[in-house]
């Protein structure tokens, strides 16, 4: 996690651990403890109160996107189109 120039690990033990994140937001939903969720699945649940946002100031890593394709020689319309619009999507969205 990190708070403006400063980072920090805790290791953590806990009953469950999955890595897809929509079981980890239905535990945390259930009372299941505390959950690391991406925005786009939490911000409702912090709306409606039904989730409560812990150490606000600290921010997990950013994470990285990519698009694998065979070849940019001979990369279809199709494909570049899907690219165009997903690099669109994610720029217009606070994730």
């Amino acid at each position: 996690m990190r708070r403006n120039d400063e980072s920090c690990q805790v290791q953590v033990r806990s009953q469950l651990s999955a890595n897809e994140a929509t079981a980890l937001l239905q535990a945390a939903l259930a009372g299941g403890g505390v959950a690391l969720q991406p925005t786009y699945l939490a911000n409702p649940h912090l709306a409606s109160g039904s989730l409560t946002r812990v150490l606000p100031e600290w921010q997990p890593p950013d994470m990285a996107i990519h698009a694998l394709y065979p070849s940019r020689k001979h990369l279809s319309p199709a494909v570049r189109a899907l690219l165009d619009f997903l690099v669109e999507q994610i720029a217009e969205h606070p994730w």
